[in-house]
Protein backbone atom coordinates (compact mmCIF):
# COMPACT_ATOMS: atom_id res chain seq x y z
CA UNK A 1 0.00 0.00 0.00
CA UNK A 2 2.68 2.40 0.82
CA UNK A 3 4.19 1.68 -2.59
CA UNK A 4 0.93 2.80 -4.26
CA UNK A 5 0.78 5.80 -2.42
CA UNK A 6 4.57 6.68 -2.85
CA UNK A 7 3.33 6.29 -6.35
CA UNK A 8 0.60 8.38 -6.87
CA UNK A 9 2.20 10.76 -4.67
CA UNK A 10 4.79 10.89 -7.78
CA UNK A 11 2.69 10.28 -10.66
CA UNK A 12 -0.35 12.40 -10.12
CA UNK A 13 1.69 16.10 -10.01
CA UNK A 14 3.67 14.93 -13.13
CA UNK A 15 0.49 13.69 -15.23
CA UNK A 16 -1.26 17.32 -13.98
CA UNK A 17 1.78 19.34 -15.08
CA UNK A 18 1.66 18.07 -18.23
CA UNK A 19 -2.25 17.99 -18.64
CA UNK A 20 -1.85 22.48 -17.73
CA UNK A 21 0.73 23.24 -20.31
CA UNK A 22 -1.29 21.28 -22.98
CA UNK A 23 -0.15 20.05 -26.51
CA UNK A 24 2.61 19.66 -27.32
CA UNK A 25 4.45 18.20 -24.21
CA UNK A 26 0.71 16.56 -23.33
CA UNK A 27 0.73 14.11 -26.75
CA UNK A 28 4.28 13.55 -26.50
CA UNK A 29 3.65 11.88 -22.32
CA UNK A 30 0.74 10.56 -23.88
CA UNK A 31 2.30 8.76 -26.87
CA UNK A 32 5.38 7.77 -24.23
CA UNK A 33 2.75 5.76 -22.31
CA UNK A 34 1.05 4.45 -25.57
CA UNK A 35 4.25 2.62 -26.37
CA UNK A 36 4.71 1.40 -23.65
CA UNK A 37 1.33 -0.21 -23.40
CA UNK A 38 2.14 -1.59 -26.49
CA UNK A 39 4.74 -3.27 -25.46
CA UNK A 40 2.95 -4.54 -22.08
CA UNK A 41 0.23 -6.06 -24.37
CA UNK A 42 3.25 -7.88 -26.81
CA UNK A 43 4.93 -9.27 -23.60
CA UNK A 44 1.24 -10.25 -22.27
CA UNK A 45 0.71 -12.15 -26.03
CA UNK A 46 4.17 -13.90 -26.14
CA UNK A 47 2.97 -15.11 -22.51
CA UNK A 48 0.38 -17.19 -24.48
CA UNK A 49 2.59 -18.20 -26.89
CA UNK A 50 1.84 -15.83 -29.51
CA UNK A 51 5.15 -13.77 -31.39
CA UNK A 52 3.59 -10.27 -31.73
CA UNK A 53 6.32 -7.34 -33.49
CA UNK A 54 7.11 -5.63 -30.84
CA UNK A 55 8.99 -2.66 -32.50
CA UNK A 56 5.81 -2.39 -35.21
CA UNK A 57 3.27 -2.33 -32.08
CA UNK A 58 5.00 0.08 -30.19
CA UNK A 59 5.62 2.25 -33.75
CA UNK A 60 2.04 1.84 -34.42
CA UNK A 61 0.50 3.26 -31.44
CA UNK A 62 2.41 5.88 -30.90
CA UNK A 63 1.89 7.24 -34.53
CA UNK A 64 -1.74 6.97 -33.61
CA UNK A 65 -1.78 9.48 -30.54
CA UNK A 66 0.53 11.80 -33.16
CA UNK A 67 -2.23 11.77 -35.26
CA UNK A 68 -4.55 12.64 -32.47
CA UNK A 69 -2.01 15.12 -31.77
CA UNK A 70 -1.86 16.56 -35.25
CA UNK A 71 -5.65 16.42 -35.62
CA UNK A 72 -6.29 18.09 -32.41
CA UNK A 73 -3.68 20.95 -32.75
CA UNK A 74 -6.07 23.65 -35.28
CA UNK A 75 -3.70 23.01 -37.94
CA UNK A 76 -4.05 24.61 -41.72
CA UNK A 77 -5.40 21.29 -43.69
CA UNK A 78 -2.58 22.04 -46.13
CA UNK A 79 -0.48 21.22 -43.10
CA UNK A 80 -3.08 18.47 -41.76
CA UNK A 81 -2.65 16.64 -44.98
CA UNK A 82 1.07 16.74 -44.98
CA UNK A 83 1.63 15.97 -41.33
CA UNK A 84 -0.83 12.62 -41.51
CA UNK A 85 0.75 11.92 -44.50
CA UNK A 86 4.32 11.35 -42.81
CA UNK A 87 3.17 10.34 -40.13
CA UNK A 88 1.45 7.32 -41.97
CA UNK A 89 4.11 6.61 -44.58
CA UNK A 90 6.84 6.59 -41.85
CA UNK A 91 5.05 3.86 -40.28
CA UNK A 92 3.96 2.04 -43.04
CA UNK A 93 7.41 1.84 -44.45
CA UNK A 94 8.72 0.74 -41.19
CA UNK A 95 6.29 -2.07 -40.79
CA UNK A 96 7.24 -3.35 -44.20
CA UNK A 97 11.02 -2.98 -43.13
CA UNK A 98 10.44 -5.16 -40.48
CA UNK A 99 7.69 -7.80 -42.14
CA UNK A 100 10.70 -8.47 -44.78
CA UNK A 101 13.00 -9.74 -41.79
CA UNK A 102 10.74 -11.44 -39.66
CA UNK A 103 8.35 -14.55 -40.09
CA UNK A 104 6.00 -14.33 -37.54
CA UNK A 105 2.24 -16.24 -38.91
CA UNK A 106 -1.08 -14.84 -38.62
CA UNK A 107 -1.09 -14.67 -34.95
CA UNK A 108 1.53 -12.85 -34.51
CA UNK A 109 0.22 -9.93 -36.97
CA UNK A 110 -3.12 -10.30 -35.36
CA UNK A 111 -1.61 -9.71 -31.62
CA UNK A 112 0.52 -7.01 -33.45
CA UNK A 113 -2.83 -5.33 -34.27
CA UNK A 114 -4.46 -5.40 -31.12
CA UNK A 115 -1.18 -4.51 -29.37
CA UNK A 116 -1.25 -1.32 -31.21
CA UNK A 117 -4.69 -0.49 -31.55
CA UNK A 118 -5.69 -1.34 -27.80
CA UNK A 119 -3.89 1.88 -25.84
CA UNK A 120 -3.09 3.63 -29.23
CA UNK A 121 -6.37 4.05 -30.64
CA UNK A 122 -7.98 4.70 -27.12
CA UNK A 123 -5.24 7.49 -26.14
CA UNK A 124 -5.34 9.55 -29.29
CA UNK A 125 -8.42 10.66 -27.84
CA UNK A 126 -6.76 12.18 -25.13
CA UNK A 127 -4.65 14.90 -27.35
CA UNK A 128 -8.09 15.49 -29.11
CA UNK A 129 -9.99 16.24 -25.67
CA UNK A 130 -7.15 18.08 -24.86
CA UNK A 131 -7.70 20.28 -27.72
CA UNK A 132 -11.24 21.35 -26.86
CA UNK A 133 -12.35 24.39 -25.82
CA UNK A 134 -11.80 24.24 -21.42
CA UNK A 135 -9.98 20.74 -22.61
CA UNK A 136 -7.78 21.43 -19.64
CA UNK A 137 -10.78 20.95 -17.19
CA UNK A 138 -12.48 18.08 -19.04
CA UNK A 139 -9.46 16.28 -19.04
CA UNK A 140 -8.74 17.32 -15.11
CA UNK A 141 -12.20 15.70 -14.51
CA UNK A 142 -11.63 12.76 -16.51
CA UNK A 143 -9.28 11.89 -14.65
CA UNK A 144 -10.59 12.69 -11.01
CA UNK A 145 -13.86 10.99 -11.48
CA UNK A 146 -11.98 8.13 -12.63
CA UNK A 147 -9.88 7.66 -9.55
CA UNK A 148 -13.13 8.45 -7.18
CA UNK A 149 -14.76 5.70 -9.21
CA UNK A 150 -12.35 3.39 -8.59
CA UNK A 151 -11.59 3.96 -4.93
CA UNK A 152 -14.76 4.15 -3.97
CA UNK A 153 -15.77 0.43 -5.84
CA UNK A 154 -12.36 -0.97 -3.90
CA UNK A 155 -13.14 0.89 -0.60
CA UNK A 156 -16.76 -0.34 -0.57
CA UNK A 157 -15.92 -3.79 -2.00
CA UNK A 158 -13.45 -4.16 0.96
CA UNK A 159 -15.45 -2.84 3.53
CA UNK A 160 -19.76 -4.21 3.04
CA UNK A 161 -18.75 -6.16 -1.20
CA UNK A 162 -20.72 -9.38 -0.57
CA UNK A 163 -21.96 -10.13 -4.23
CA UNK A 164 -19.24 -11.01 -6.93
CA UNK A 165 -19.43 -8.82 -9.84
CA UNK A 166 -17.47 -10.95 -12.42
CA UNK A 167 -15.97 -14.03 -10.67
CA UNK A 168 -14.63 -15.61 -13.60
CA UNK A 169 -13.01 -12.40 -15.05
CA UNK A 170 -12.44 -10.52 -11.52
CA UNK A 171 -13.06 -12.30 -7.97
CA UNK A 172 -12.32 -9.34 -5.88
CA UNK A 173 -15.14 -6.95 -7.28
CA UNK A 174 -18.20 -6.89 -6.29
CA UNK A 175 -21.31 -5.75 -6.77
CA UNK A 176 -22.06 -3.53 -4.22
CA UNK A 177 -18.76 -1.81 -4.58
CA UNK A 178 -19.44 -1.45 -8.53
CA UNK A 179 -22.70 0.41 -7.32
CA UNK A 180 -20.76 2.61 -4.97
CA UNK A 181 -18.41 3.52 -7.86
CA UNK A 182 -21.32 4.72 -10.12
CA UNK A 183 -22.35 6.84 -7.43
CA UNK A 184 -19.05 8.22 -7.16
CA UNK A 185 -18.52 8.91 -10.30
CA UNK A 186 -21.57 10.75 -10.97
CA UNK A 187 -21.95 13.07 -8.04
CA UNK A 188 -17.88 13.77 -8.73
CA UNK A 189 -18.79 14.91 -11.76
CA UNK A 190 -21.60 17.48 -11.03
CA UNK A 191 -19.00 18.38 -8.17
CA UNK A 192 -16.08 18.71 -10.64
CA UNK A 193 -18.09 20.30 -13.37
CA UNK A 194 -19.25 23.23 -11.18
CA UNK A 195 -15.94 23.72 -9.92
CA UNK A 196 -14.16 23.82 -13.26
CA UNK A 197 -17.25 26.21 -14.22
CA UNK A 198 -17.52 23.52 -17.57
CA UNK A 199 -20.37 24.50 -20.07
CA UNK A 200 -23.08 21.91 -18.61
CA UNK A 201 -25.91 21.89 -16.96
CA UNK A 202 -26.63 19.40 -13.74
CA UNK A 203 -28.44 17.10 -15.50
CA UNK A 204 -26.03 16.46 -17.96
CA UNK A 205 -22.91 16.06 -15.61
CA UNK A 206 -25.12 13.73 -13.74
CA UNK A 207 -26.01 11.58 -17.15
CA UNK A 208 -22.03 11.59 -18.22
CA UNK A 209 -20.40 10.92 -14.89
CA UNK A 210 -22.93 7.97 -14.66
CA UNK A 211 -21.61 6.44 -18.10
CA UNK A 212 -18.17 7.14 -17.32
CA UNK A 213 -18.70 5.48 -14.23
CA UNK A 214 -20.00 2.70 -16.31
CA UNK A 215 -17.25 2.30 -19.16
CA UNK A 216 -14.38 3.17 -16.49
CA UNK A 217 -15.67 -0.56 -14.93
CA UNK A 218 -16.16 -1.93 -18.25
CA UNK A 219 -12.54 -1.05 -19.00
CA UNK A 220 -10.91 -2.07 -15.81
CA UNK A 221 -12.52 -5.60 -16.34
CA UNK A 222 -11.77 -6.00 -20.02
CA UNK A 223 -8.11 -5.51 -18.75
CA UNK A 224 -8.57 -8.09 -16.15
CA UNK A 225 -9.81 -10.20 -18.39
CA UNK A 226 -6.70 -9.87 -20.79
CA UNK A 227 -4.49 -10.64 -18.06
CA UNK A 228 -6.17 -13.97 -17.07
CA UNK A 229 -5.83 -14.64 -20.47
CA UNK A 230 -2.19 -14.22 -20.41
CA UNK A 231 -1.93 -15.80 -17.03
CA UNK A 232 -0.21 -12.56 -15.51
CA UNK A 233 -1.16 -10.80 -12.52
CA UNK A 234 0.04 -7.26 -13.61
CA UNK A 235 0.27 -5.94 -17.62
CA UNK A 236 3.81 -4.97 -16.11
CA UNK A 237 5.89 -3.79 -13.34
CA UNK A 238 6.53 0.27 -14.71
CA UNK A 239 4.73 1.65 -11.67
CA UNK A 240 5.61 0.35 -8.20
CA UNK A 241 3.04 -0.81 -6.23
CA UNK A 242 0.53 -0.43 -9.44
CA UNK A 243 1.50 -3.02 -12.30
CA UNK A 244 2.16 -1.53 -15.82
CA UNK A 245 0.89 0.88 -17.22
CA UNK A 246 -2.25 -1.15 -19.32
CA UNK A 247 -3.18 -1.62 -15.25
CA UNK A 248 -3.03 2.31 -14.60
CA UNK A 249 -5.12 3.07 -17.71
CA UNK A 250 -7.63 0.55 -18.28
CA UNK A 251 -10.32 2.45 -16.46
CA UNK A 252 -9.31 5.54 -18.33
CA UNK A 253 -9.25 4.80 -22.16
CA UNK A 254 -12.71 3.63 -22.84
CA UNK A 255 -13.76 6.97 -21.03
CA UNK A 256 -11.15 8.88 -23.15
CA UNK A 257 -13.45 8.41 -25.67
CA UNK A 258 -16.70 8.30 -24.37
CA UNK A 259 -16.07 11.66 -23.23
CA UNK A 260 -14.67 13.27 -26.13
CA UNK A 261 -18.03 12.52 -28.65
CA UNK A 262 -20.15 12.82 -25.53
CA UNK A 263 -19.04 16.88 -25.18
CA UNK A 264 -19.61 16.70 -28.89
CA UNK A 265 -22.81 15.46 -29.13
CA UNK A 266 -24.15 16.97 -26.30
CA UNK A 267 -22.39 20.22 -24.57
CA UNK A 268 -20.68 21.65 -27.84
Amino acid sequence: MSLRIASAAVGIPILAIFVWFGLPAFSVLIAVLAGIGAWEFCLMAENKGHSPDIPVAVTWSVALVATGHVLADDMASQDLGRALAVIIATAALFWQVRRSRVAIGLSGWRMTALAALYPGALLAFAPLLRGLDQGREWVFLLVLVTFATDTAAFAVGKLIGKTPLAPSISPGKTREGAIAGLVAAALSAVALSSLFSLTTSVPTALALGLLMGIAGQVGDLAESRLKRWAGVKDSGTLVPGHGGVLDRLDSIVINLALLYYFLLWAVN
